[in-house]
């Protein structure tokens, strides 16, 4: 009994003197919001609500600068009464003073007025605040809010003992908030469980994007999209760092350079970061910092190998812990320097110890060297200043690089090496890969006229090999193959490295494609993808995947073809920057599948990026696929169809008489060209289109077509249909299969239009069956809306295809006006036209009767459906015609 008494006077007192002592207004009091802080609105669902009955407890926790205190601030406002706040400082670390405190903010948040208490029952003193706090909350009809602000500054046992106590028995009226830069051990771990905890953490408070443009618009700052993603980049939503940040710019004014370098110079970021974030480390992890600030990323050995500590990993586990200086990234067995950090770290080297700074960087690119990350090798090389190290790089992984998509960085790295380095022949045969692969011709055609008269290189098989590859390469760019194919065939095989192996491969390959050698060429550009994706090559793979689709559309395949030219997009788009370039043959092949399968919009889309990515880099065939799909894809669907026609026309000026032309190539886009300059009156044209066919294709289904429209168009049929049945029943061999398309269909509209149903319906079945499956629409639409009856009344009776001949009777919609050829006497009235002659006049000019005149106008007028001279020239002007 004696002990109950003991312990009963010992509780009225301490809650006398809770009770008599008084706590600064101050310290329980919200702080203001300050002028310009963001509201983060998207945070209101993990913030406590006293209408809930979860969650009990909120925990913030983030490093300095977060805004913790400014997003409480925002809430209490919200909120209105009701919250009290508990703003601790090292006063705090006496239990009493922190019990004092806490009761102060709750009583007078719940507007409390102290009255004689009953002695409790088997109490101690620990009991003390919580019974207090229950007194406080008895009678509340709904619950109060507590927030305790800066809670990392509580240091002693005893008084996180207090704040813990409040935790395990928080009476059901009170809701907490405990906000600081680390977290405290109050056992939140059962909370967690039971769910009755909130958690918000850095990640949540750091600014995404937008809120990085509008911190920076409200303090004055207007930045680009580029602008605003380098801020957000450099900070990584550090919100006081977005603060320093702009200030900075508004103190740099008009002076310009690299972001973090204007940045770093202002003396506000050096005192908040020197003052706030760096004072607190001892020498030794400063070093470790400065020592790690070269990485973007970096291993435990990594940084035990450039800091010469052996148990780093214990310091790299207390940043990680303390949150705001080093994070882990991936699976946890990498790390980063927080990025503002690490840039000032960076900067601040840069600025007094270069020397320093070189040697971090070289000694980084060694280590990289020996773990095979042969990129960040040689980023640290560039800033490393050891020459020798920079020529290894260069020579004996610049073939690496290249195939990487890292050209831009081999030529950075070139640029800080002598001349005389350069000019050794290892380094400048990679050099001028290099520069062929960025599109740099002439500066690759230079070095390599410099090394015509190069020493032997008979005993360095690698160099002799890089030779050939390099030779055959420029080939490819210039349309002149076979001799540097016949060398590299002997070498290819004997090649000991992987990447010139794969260099090889995607030379030979490409240049297979190039010789219509199909099967050799999918052989090739299938290995080296493979090899390019075990070895992260990722200009290869791209490289690979766009020709193996240019090898699905030289076969036919166009349905393979849009899936390799789509996953070549995708696998870009997942990439680096770099990959953008090499994206035109992708394009292209793409754009000619959606025009192929009348997917009119995807067609001018790709046609269209195809030329803005052309350029110097690329291949000659495919510079001229690109020209040529998009003149097509213009004459059929753009503003001016004479200028497209022109425009193919001009393509073959490229290419001279004695040069190998890609068949398929040729093959689809000679008899296109025939059928365009037809279709604007150009006979003439037509007859050199099948001249040159005949000069590249010989005695082929394709020349044979183009026959088959000539006499189509001079209206001699008898001689149409035997030429057709050359092609139709398989005498003469066709390149593309458009071509058999195309004639299956001539010959249906023969049939049909001579009465012979069951021959139409045999040809029009056989052209379905070899266009369906590839969904090649084109040549439908191309032989003219008349198919469109024939198929009307056959639907439902192509079994798999109906899909397909639905797609087609869709692209030729009812009442499509049929566009029939102009002859060369009709093309020739309808030029004169425009002109204020009499039809007598332009009679008289042709040396034709008028009657003449008058019939080939009746004709003109009848084709472009016109009804007068006015209404024939604008439709012909329409049309490209004139």
């Amino acid at each position: 009994m004696r002990e109950i008494l003991l312990a009963w006077f010992i509780v009225q007192a301490e809650e006398g003197f809770l009770i008599r002592q008084t706590v600064p207004e101050p310290k329980i009091a919200a702080p203001g919001i300050p002028c310009g802080a963001l509201c983060r609105a998207r945070l209101g669902n993990k913030m406590p609500d006293t209408s809930k009955p979860a969650p009990v407890v909120t925990s913030v926790c983030a490093p300095a600068g977060y805004g913790k205190t400014t997003l409480l601030s925002g809430w209490t406002d919200k909120l209105g009464s009701r919250v009290g706040w508990v703003r601790i400082d090292e006063s705090d670390n006496d239990p009493a003073t922190l019990r004092r405190t806490i009761l102060a903010a709750v009583r007078a948040a719940a507007g409390y007025r102290p009255v004689p208490s009953e002695p409790p029952r088997q109490r101690g003193a620990e009991w003390t605040l919580v019974s207090a706090l229950a007194e406080v909350l008895h009678d509340q009809d709904s619950p109060v809010l507590l927030m305790v602000d800066d809670a990392h500054r509580l240091h002693a046992p005893e008084a996180v003992g207090v704040l813990e106590q409040v935790v395990q028995w928080l009476p059901s009226s009170l809701r907490l908030v405990v906000s600081g830069r680390r977290e405290l051990a109050l056992g939140l771990h059962r909370m967690r469980v039971a769910g009755q905890l909130s958690e918000i953490r850095t990640a949540d408070l750091a600014l995404r994007p937008g809120e990085v443009e509008r911190a920076l618009t409200d303090a004055g700052v207007r930045l680009d999209e580029d602008g605003v993603e380098n801020v957000a980049a450099l900070t990584a939503g550090w919100p006081c760092a977005v603060r320093l940040v702009a200030l900075a710019l508004i103190r740099a004014g008009a002076d310009t350079g690299p972001l973090d370098r204007v940045v770093m110079a202002d003396p506000a970021v050096r005192d908040y970061l020197e003052g706030e974030v760096l004072a607190e480390l001892s020498e030794r992890e400063r070093a470790i910092l400065a020592g790690m600030c070269v990485w973007d990323e970096f291993t435990a050995d990594a940084a035990a190998n450039l800091t010469g500590c052996p148990d780093v990993g214990a310091s790299l586990e207390s940043f990680e812990r303390a949150g705001d200086i080093v994070f882990p990234t991936g699976n946890g067995t990498t790390y980063r320097v927080h990025p503002f950090i690490r840039s000032y770290l960076h900067a601040a080297l840069r600025r007094r110890q270069p020397a320093v700074l070189a040697s971090l960087h070289a000694a980084a690119a060694r280590w990289s060297l020996t773990r095979g990350d042969i990129v960040a090798a040689a980023k640290h090389s560039v800033h490393g200043g050891d020459l020798e190290l920079l020529a290894e790089v260069v020579r004996a992984h610049g073939p690496s690089l290249v195939l990487r998509g890292e050209t831009a960085l081999l030529l950075e790295l070139a640029a800080k090496l002598p001349e005389t380095a350069v000019a050794r022949p290892g380094i400048a045969l990679v050099l001028a890969l290099g520069e062929m692969a960025s599109g740099d011709r002439a500066s690759a055609e230079l070095r390599l006229a410099g090394m015509a008269g190069a020493g032997d290189d008979e005993h360095d098989t690698s160099l002799r090999d890089l030779r050939v590859i390099v030779r055959t390469h420029w080939a490819r760019l210039t349309g002149r193959l076979l001799p540097e194919m016949t060398e590299l065939d002997e070498r290819l095989g004997r090649m000991h490295t992987v990447d010139l192996t794969v260099l090889g491969l995607v030379n030979r390959g490409t240049a297979a494609l190039w010789l219509a050698r199909y099967e050799a060429a999918e052989r090739d550009l299938g290995l080296a993808r493979r090899l390019g994706e075990r070895h992260g090559y990722d200009l290869a793979v791209l490289h690979c995947l766009s020709h193996l689709a240019g090898v699905a559309a030289a076969g036919g395949d166009l349905v393979r073809t849009a899936r390799l030219t789509e996953q070549a997009l995708g696998f870009a788009r997942q990439h680096n920057e770099t990959l953008r370039v090499p994206c035109c043959y992708a394009y292209t092949l793409g754009g000619w599948a959606a025009y192929q399968a009348a997917e009119v919009d995807k067609a001018r889309s790709y046609s269209a990026r195809a030329l803005e990515l052309l350029g110097p880099g690329n291949d000659r065939t495919v510079r001229l696929g690109a020209q040529a799909v998009a003149a097509i894809v213009d004459f059929d669907h753009g503003d001016d169809p004479y200028a497209a026609c022109v425009r193919l026309r001009r393509l073959w000026t490229e290419v001279a008489p004695d040069e190998p032309v890609q068949l398929a190539l040729a093959a689809h886009a000679v008899s296109i060209e025939q059928r365009m300059a037809l279709r604007v009156g150009r006979p003439g044209w037509a007859a050199e289109a099948e001249r040159r066919a005949a000069m590249w294709l010989g005695e082929s289904g394709e020349v044979e077509l183009l026959r088959v429209r000539r006499l189509w168009h001079q209206g001699r049929m008898t001689a149409v249909r035997s030429h057709l049945q050359k092609i139709t029943e398989g005498e003469l061999g066709c390149l593309a299969v458009t071509t058999r398309i195309e004639a299956h269909l001539l010959a249906t509209l023969l049939a049909y239009r001579a009465g012979d149903e069951q021959r139409a319906e045999t040809a029009l079945r056989a052209a379905v069956a070899t266009a369906g499956p590839r969904r090649m629409i084109r040549p439908f639409c191309d032989v003219g809306a008349e198919l469109r009856e024939l198929l009307v009344v056959r639907q439902g009776r192509f079994g798999r295809l109906d899909p397909f001949v639905a797609g087609v009777v869709a692209a030729l919609p009812a009442g499509r006006p049929a566009e029939p050829e102009l002859t060369a006497r009709e093309a020739q009235l309808l030029r004169e036209l425009p002109s204020l002659a009499t039809v007598e006049e332009i009679a008289a000019t042709l040396y034709v009767s008028a009657n003449t005149v008058k019939t080939h106008l009746r004709n003109v007028y009848r084709k472009l459906g016109a009804t007068s001279r006015r209404e024939a020239i604008v439709v012909a002007r329409r049309r490209g015609l004139l």
